[in-house]
């Protein structure tokens, strides 16, 4: 069929397939019919398992030049090529909705539609090449007998011909002048010469279609691609614990979930993502798929629903993830806020499926799909026990499919290890960072509307001696009187001393504007996130005795703290 046109090989047997199920002479009568019709002819028939680029799913048999085509394609240029012959009153009949009152466009053949398609392009089409390619994976012994008897086909009769006549019972081609012009009905001598396989399409057939590629083969052994990723990491500026890619990669290869745990600032959410972009970058795989957890997330949010009017909406893990075309390369999911909402509610069918052999999710219309094997799912979590207001219990059989890593608060560890140099240390990193962060928008043309003002503040200052030394003073001793209690090196992270930080960069580079923005940092940043006995908030009040605003620090931590302790949060 190579060759041949769309129009011959799409538009009219979808258009007869559509008239014969509603018992219609296309050449008498018209039929609703547009892009819809023909998205489900080329699903049911030219969307083959695997297509190399999933964009463009339709093997496109009729064309070498373009042997893929894209989802709009129905909507595009099949639907141009359409107007123009209709328009033109040659090969299609069309109505609109102003001439029948009908809601949609309804659609026909002319009695010439045949020999006028055929004179543009020369070239027909035999039907038993429509029939063997739409009936590739009929089982000719179960063609019902009526079928055969119509046709005047006898049980014993060759495959071929069965498949023929059951081609001619679904599609009913015989209309107008369609047959003898546009559409051959032989079946050529060599044909018959080869015999119908017993099973089903192989997939060594379809990657003779050019589906099914395999896998590319990572090559490397372990170690040298956790080296690389963790580098991909650090050349972000991400503070990496040692070993932790490691751990990520381990749990993905022996088909855990990974679940991030922390306080908020240990860079969870950071981590996963710059993991998910360097397996993307070194292992050239699609960009992670991230997936925001909600309070009321469940699994119509996850895979999809069913609407009203039967017809099916599918959520982006649904057709991204369990509807790849290429299930056999690895792709990343990231759950963010994986416990906000109870994770059994949502993500059962896929807990579920990991351990299972088939790995089978059904889908909202019945279909069945599969979780591709290389799914790596990394999610990050708050825990219940810091967080029992907001997020929920993790159940055990989900720990039981997880790997949990509790993120490492590196400031804190920081602190323990060289308490002089622990802040002042990291600021520096902090700072190129985000500027590095901005000026990279700047550069790909997406600078925000801010963005100069953004700039202009962070090249101000490049080290933490650029502050003046009362600023200096000031940040070292208020961040210190947090990490020298034990609750404060929980909860003190680099998340919240970049804030700090950022608020001291973005005032006027003089010591009284630093310190104001050092003492407005700690009332409003750091006051509110105070948590543990009454005796931990006591240094940071003495730290902040000689900042501008330390009587409102003062009255701040005594409203924080006028309540039980967080000891006895959990009694109450």
């Amino acid at each position: 069929m190579e060759g041949a046109h769309a129009l011959t090989v799409v538009t009219l047997p979808a258009l007869l397939r559509e008239a014969k199920r509603q018992d219609v002479d296309p050449t008498i009568a018209q039929v609703p019919y547009g892009g819809g019709v023909e998205e489900q002819y080329l699903k049911d028939f030219f969307e083959l398992p695997g297509a190399p680029d999933p964009h463009r799913p339709y093997r496109a048999i009729w064309s070498n030049d373009t042997p893929w085509q894209t989802r709009k394609f129905t909507g595009g240029g099949l639907q141009r090529q359409r107007g123009q012959r209709a328009g033109r009153g040659e090969v299609l009949v069309q109505r609109k909705p102003a001439q029948t009152g009908l809601s949609g466009d309804i659609w026909g053949l002319t009695p010439t539609a045949g020999a006028d398609l055929l004179a543009e392009t020369n070239k027909p089409v035999r039907l038993i090449n429509l029939a063997l390619w739409t009936g590739r994976d009929v089982d000719t012994s179960t063609i019902d007998a009526a079928i055969l008897n119509a046709a005047g086909i006898s049980p014993s009769a060759d495959d071929i011909d069965k498949l023929d006549a059951w081609f001619k019972h679904e599609f009913r081609p015989d209309r107008g002048d369609l047959v003898g012009t546009i559409f051959w009905d032989d079946i050529p001598a060599e044909y018959r010469t080869v015999a119908f396989a017993a099973d089903p399409v192989s997939d060594e057939t379809y990657q003779q279609l050019g589906v099914l590629p395999p896998a590319p083969t990572v090559t490397d052994d372990l170690s040298t691609v956790i080296g690389a990723l963790e580098s991909q990491v650090a050349a972000k500026g991400f503070q990496l614990p040692p070993g932790l890619v490691g751990r990520v990669l381990a749990a993905w290869l022996r088909g855990d979930l990974v679940v991030l745990v922390g306080q908020p600032g240990t860079g969870k959410t950071l981590f996963a993502s710059l993991l998910g972009g360097a397996m993307e970058q070194e292992f050239d795989l699609d960009a992670p798929l991230m997936i925001p957890v909600r309070a009321d997330f469940d699994e119509a949010e996850l895979i999809g629903y069913e609407r009203l009017d039967g017809t099916v909406h599918l959520q982006d893990f649904a057709r991204e993830i369990l509807l790849d075309d290429v299930p056999l390369e690895a792709r990343v999911v990231i759950f963010e806020e994986f416990n906000l909402a109870s994770v059994e509610t949502y993500l059962s069918a896929v807990l579920v499926a990991t351990q299972q052999r088939e790995r089978i999710v059904r889908l909202p219309n019945g279909e069945v799909a599969s979780l591709p094997i290389d799914t790596f799912v990394i999610a990050t979590c708050n825990s219940f026990r810091d967080e029992p207001e907001t997020r929920t219990r993790v159940s055990s059989p989900t720990k039981r499919r997880s790997t949990t890593i509790t993120m490492p608060n590196i400031l804190g560890d920081r602190y323990e290890n060289d308490p002089e140099t622990a802040v002042a240390g990291v600021v520096k990193t902090l700072i190129d960072n985000e500027r590095d962060h901005v000026e990279a928008r700047e550069s790909a043309g997406h600078a925000s509307q801010f963005d100069s003002l953004r700039l202009t503040a962070l090249r101000s200052v490049s080290d933490f001696g650029d502050f003046s030394a009362e600023a200096q003073h000031a940040l070292v001793s208020v961040s210190n009187a947090v990490l020298e209690t034990s609750s404060g090196r929980s909860w003190f992270t680099l998340g919240i001393l970049r804030d700090v930080v950022m608020a001291l960069v973005m005032s006027e580079r003089d010591a009284q504007a630093e310190l104001t923005a050092v003492g407005n940092a700690v009332a409003d940043k750091i006051v509110h996130q105070l948590r543990g006995a009454h005796s931990d908030a006591q240094p940071l009040l003495a730290a902040s005795a000689a900042l501008p605003n330390a009587e409102e620090i003062g009255r701040l931590i005594d409203q924080t703290m006028s309540g039980p302790s967080d000891e006895l949060l959990p009694l109450l």
